[in-house]
Parts: structure tokens; sequence; C-alpha cells
């Protein structure tokens, strides 16, 4: 006989896929006839980005490009220019049992990237990055509850049931000014960043309010090869649909770049072009509701002989959203010579790891600063320095953290030397804290109706208990119901704090 009457249950996210692969990205490039010959080459980057992701028959797709960018210094001016090239890419992985709406989150890391001056106007480019891949489901994990002739040890536990689990995407475009500042002759970097800055639930619906920061490097004046600097923020809103959410859930948002598209504007009747921005975001939301939940750790039968199964639970506790600034300040050196000028301080491949200790939540990694200066000489150098940086948040309850991504929210700076520069860098850590317990608990109980304990044969049963014996254990090894033993002997707590005479009352 099995009992299992009422259907409690939790919901969690649930991966059906978490892999990785490398993908390579080879270029052989021939400067084009506006761009100088090749002197110096500073700085090679790659980045990947992702249009579109498909899943459908048990292969999810994920198809983009990579861009391949050349900052250099040209031979005749001894000025900054760049050129760049992009390379598609397509990458299929397989998911056994996938879902009805799935979540899917990507991920790019670039790796390396070789760069080789064949000749003054010609380059060979050989580079990797990871694609991460994850693909979520929303998963139920059922809560057992035995019928009332069965005997149960129950404990209390805060859960977090996962109410809604959606994920959509969509396209900013603007069309942008650089208002009193120069020109824009040419872009010698880009860079396009995302923030959450409110999330509200109504039932079934999510108004997002966000923010795009886009940080422009770009030739003012070809002759001169002055460059100038835009750092622009646009908001933007969003109403997204999602099933499950309302006022009462506690949404963990986060918001992802997948791809972006900076095209010249020139316009007849204006002297100054503007800038057309295209960004494809991605938004995922997670809604939880906690609630206080009652689960069976053991249980038997006072009149059968009875069997439980017991399974290991894996309980999501206290969820909190974050959305934390971190300022990090550090002083670089410049080992070879002095620094005249900067022309543009960045950063990139910023990392994060979380961690718990005795001082809270530990977000700690790493971030790459990238400088792009002019020399005693008035020549351009590159300088990049790695930093570690380390954030606590004091959560006692939780100790566990997901970090959505952390960005560059302000990068200021000073020359205290001619070369030192102090650097302070401003970061947004976007994720959640939470608390997970990993319970055993009962699953079934088998109870054989044609196994019945016989009575006892005396009417009075003591009990000598030592110190630290658990009276479930005791109500359990004879037979009896624990609310009767802890009545007839006037017992407050579950565990004994002395060796104590105890008096076993027979059913």
């Amino acid at each position: 006989m099995e009992f299992n009457q009422e259907n409690r249950s939790f919901c969690t996210p649930s991966a059906v896929l978490d892999t990785v692969a490398e993908q390579l990205a080879d270029v052989d490039l021939t400067l084009p006839d506006y761009c100088p010959d090749i002197e110096k080459i500073l700085k090679c980057t790659l980045t990947p980005k992702i249009q579109s992701r498909t899943l459908s028959g048990g292969q999810l797709q994920i198809d983009g490009f990579c861009t391949v960018n050349v900052m250099y210094v040209e031979s005749i001016k001894k000025s900054v220019r760049c050129c760049e090239q992009s390379v598609n890419f397509s990458q299929n992985f397989s998911v056994k049992d996938a879902p009805d709406n799935p979540v899917i989150i990507t991920k790019t890391k670039p790796e390396y990237i070789n760069c080789r001056a064949l000749s003054p106007r010609r380059l060979v480019m050989h580079g990797a990055f990871s694609l991460y891949a994850k693909v979520f489901s929303k998963t139920q994990t059922s809560i057992f509850t035995p019928s009332d002739n069965v005997e149960t040890d129950r404990k209390t536990v805060t859960c977090a049931d996962l109410k809604s689990f959606c994920q959509e995407q969509f396209s900013v475009c603007e069309e942008i000014s650089v208002g009193e500042k120069p020109q824009i002759e040419s872009v010698l970097r880009s860079d396009v960043s995302v923030g959450v800055i409110d999330a509200k639930a109504v039932t079934g619906k999510l108004m997002l309010n966000g923010e795009l920061n886009l940080k422009l490097l770009y030739l003012s004046n070809a002759e001169s090869g002055e460059v100038e600097k835009l750092d622009y923020l646009l908001p933007f809103n969003k109403i997204l649909d999602c099933d499950g959410i309302d006022e009462n859930t506690i949404n963990c948002v986060s918001c992802d770049v997948m791809s972006y598209d900076i095209r010249l504007k020139n316009d007849m009747l204006s002297e100054k072009p503007s800038v057309i921005l295209e960004v494809k975001l991605c938004v995922t939301e997670e809604g939880y509701i906690t609630r206080e939940e009652e689960i069976v750790c053991d249980a038997y039968s006072t009149e059968f002989s009875s069997l439980p199964e017991f399974e290991q639970l894996k309980i999501t506790g206290e969820v909190v959203p974050i959305n934390e600034p971190h300022m990090e300040k550090m002083s670089v050196k410049i080992d070879d010579g002095k620094i005249s000028r900067i022309l543009d301080i960045f950063t990139e491949q910023i990392t994060a790891e979380a961690s718990h200790d005795d001082r809270g939540m530990v977000i700690s990694g790493k971030i790459n600063i990238c400088i792009l200066a002019l020399n005693g000489e008035d020549i351009p150098v590159f300088i990049e320095r790695s930093a570690d940086y380390e954030h606590i948040i004091p959560q006692t309850d939780c100790t566990c953290a997901k970090i959505f991504g952390t960005r560059t929210a302000s990068i200021s700076y000073r020359l205290a030397e001619d070369d030192v520069i102090e650097i302070r860098c401003e970061l947004k850590i976007c994720g959640a804290v939470f608390s997970e317990n990993r319970v055993n608990t009962v699953k079934n109980v088998n109870v054989f109706e044609d196994k019945p304990i016989p009575p006892e044969n005396c009417a009075l049963t003591l009990y000598f208990a030592d110190k630290g014996e658990k009276l479930w254990d005791i109500a359990k090894s004879h037979n009896t119901k624990l609310d009767l033993l802890l009545s007839e002997n006037s017992a407050e707590n579950q565990v004994l704090d002395a060796p104590k005479m105890l008096l076993i009352p027979r059913i």
C-alpha cells in the first residue's frame, strides 16, 4: 500500500544542455586603397557577434560573425588608423529532451588572436573564441505528502518556486548625432554595453527600462590624425510577455547584447554626419515566489510494517536580485618612456566568479585595462594591464550566486606623473544571490498491510535515554506516536539535553 494523497510541487530551471565549442577565425586582409600603409600594429581584437539561435528537431543552431579589428600606426603621418574584416561562423549542438519553451543562453569569450604583417598592406590573422551554449527548461519537482495514519518527521524549509521563465529578443535602432564634437571620418574602436535600470511586473507582463552605452573612438581629421571620443547613453523600454509573472514575483532579469552594427550616415544638409546604431538584445527573466514548505524527513506506520523510500531534493531558498556598483582604483606605471597624452582608456574581458566565506558573498575576477596614448615623441603606443578586483555582498543567508554580466559603467584617469596613470573604474555587477540546500526527503512510504505489528505483552515500558538522543528515533523504534511520547514525558525538545528515563506509551 502506497500513500501519496496531496500533490505539492515547486519548479526550478534545469539545464538540458551545457557545453562549449571553440570557433576558429582565419583572416587574410589586404588594406583598401584609402588606408595608408602599416608601420606598427598597436592592437588586434576579435569580437564575436551572434545573429540568430534556433532550436528545432533536437538541434541548436547558432549563427553569427566574428569581426577582426586591427589598430595600427600608419607610416606617413604616424597617426592611428584601423582596418577590419568579418568572417561568418555557424555551430550546431545536439539537445536531448528539448523542452517546448526553451530558454537559450549563449556567451562568447575571445581566447586569442595572432596578427602577422606579410607586407605594409597585407595582414594574416589567426584567432579563436569560445562559444558557450546552455538550454534551460522549467522542471517540476514533487513534494511527498503521506496520509494521516502514517507518522512523519517534518521539517519546514524556505522554497523558491519558479513561476515564470521567459526570454525575448528585440532590436533597438537609433540615429545619434555627434553634437558639438568634431565630425567622424572613420571609427577606430567601438563598444556597446547594456544595463537594466528597472524592471516592474504586472500580471503576465514585465515592463523593462534599460540603457545602452555606446563608446566610440574615431578619427576626426584624416590629415592631422586627430582622434576624438564619443560616449553616448541611449535609454530604452520594452514590455515583455511573461506567463506566470505578477506583482508578487521576485524577478531576476538579465539583458545581453547579441550583436550590434554601427554605420555612418552622411547628410548633404548637415556639416556633421550622424551615427546609426542598431543593437540586437536578448532579455531573460526568472520570476520566483518564495514560500514555506513542510518536507517529510522520515515516516513509518504504527500498525503495519513499513519501509520509506528516500531521495535528495535540491531546494532553492531565498532569491535576491543584485545590481551592484563596484569602484576599482589602480595605478599603472609605464615602463618604456613618458606619456604626453592619453587618447583612450577602455576595459575588455572582465571576468567574474562567485564564492562565499565569513564576509558574505564574494564576487572576484580580473579587469583588463587597455590604454592608447602618445609617448614623448607623440607616437601612438598601446599599453595593457590586468588588475584583480573583489566585491563583497554581505548576505548571511545566501551562499550561492549567478552572475549575469559585469560591465564598465564609467572609467576616469589622470596623469599623476609622466609615466604613471591613476585610473578609477566603476563596474556594474548584475545577477542574483540565493541559498541552496540539499535535503534528504521521503518520496514514498510502502506499508505492508499483510504484516501487522504484533502488540506488546507488557503494560508499561521504561526506556533509559542518553543525552543527545532524538525522541523521533525512540518513538519509531518502539512503534508509538511521537506526540504521545512528548505528552507522556512532558518533553519540550525533541533532542534530549541530559540523560533521562522515559515512559513509552502504548497505542
